[in-house]
């Protein structure tokens, strides 16, 4: 009998200690959703450090909503650089702009409007909003950060995000770039993609992919990139493109991504 009033009683206490912090963290989102404008339903906690946030609509980007964020371990917020993070965004929704915008200048002026595909064009083949769930992992280790993105985008296919800093500590402008990773799975967006454009431009699928190619050999002048290119287009599967800084590049000089200073590799596989 005597445990149980025992159990009874943390319970009670563990409890309302719940119920003190969820409301805490309720007063301090609502202070940071009025500076952004954001609404949600409720924020929670959990006893194993979990904080859970409701129906998030983001006012000041659009019609943006997200279903349930959650923070796992949030406790370790409380250091200045915790050790690991893991977040994950369930069910964020993102319409599509369904209205005629004009082509991009750079494609416009290097002559790839054939192949461009604009917001109202995947509006018309079905893809009137992103429906995602996405996932972060990052994890700090005697001062370099390995960070991991999952976003799986249903009929727009799935991304993984790879990237690896180094020297992290503040201030983060002193981190440095040491590589960075984007693997496409591709769920049939490109060939539908290819049909349009085909027809758009009045030839076949595989003259499409045949004069894109052409015109990207002669462009770039690399052709372990335009191959691998070839073959997703012939078989889209899954698609990783990797980049790679030639020096050193803190997060300063990143912001102007000189493309010239890095090392790309374009690969395709069918798994």
């Amino acid at each position: 009998m005597k445990k149980l009033i025992i159990v009874m009683i943390l319970a009670a206490t563990l409890g309302g200690a719940k119920a003190y912090i969820d409301h805490q963290l309720d007063q301090e989102l609502g202070k940071i959703a009025k500076q952004i404008t954001v609404e949600y339903s409720q924020v929670s906690s959990s006893l194993l450090g979990q904080v859970v946030v409701e129906n998030i609509d983001l006012n000041s980007y659009g019609q943006v909503h997200i279903n349930r964020i959650i923070l796992h371990q949030a406790y370790q917020f409380y250091n200045n650089l915790p050790k690991s993070m893991s977040l994950n965004l369930e069910g964020v929704q993102i319409p599509i702009n369904n209205t005629t915008q004009p082509i991009p200048l750079l494609i416009s002026a290097f002559g790839y409007e054939p192949y461009y595909l604009s917001l109202q064009e995947l509006y018309n083949l079905g893809y009137s909003k992103i429906d995602a769930d996405i996932s972060l992992d990052a994890k700090l280790q005697n001062n370099k950060l390995s960070v991991l993105g999952i976003i799986d985008a249903n009929i727009w296919g799935k991304f993984t995000i790879l990237a690896e800093l180094d020297k992290v500590a503040k201030p983060f402008n002193t981190m440095e770039l040491v590589s960075f990773q984007v693997k496409y799975f591709d769920h049939e967006l490109v060939n539908k993609a290819i049909s349009h454009l085909a027809q758009r431009n009045k030839i076949t699928p595989t003259q499409l992919q045949q004069n894109f190619i052409s015109k990207l050999t002669n462009d770039i002048k690399q052709a372990d990139i335009t191959n691998n290119l070839k073959q997703f287009m012939q078989n889209p599967k899954v698609l990783t493109i990797n980049l790679e800084p030639k020096l050193p590049m803190n997060i300063n000089v990143l912001k102007t991504f000189p493309l010239q200073n890095f090392r790309l590799t374009i690969t395709a596989s069918t798994i």
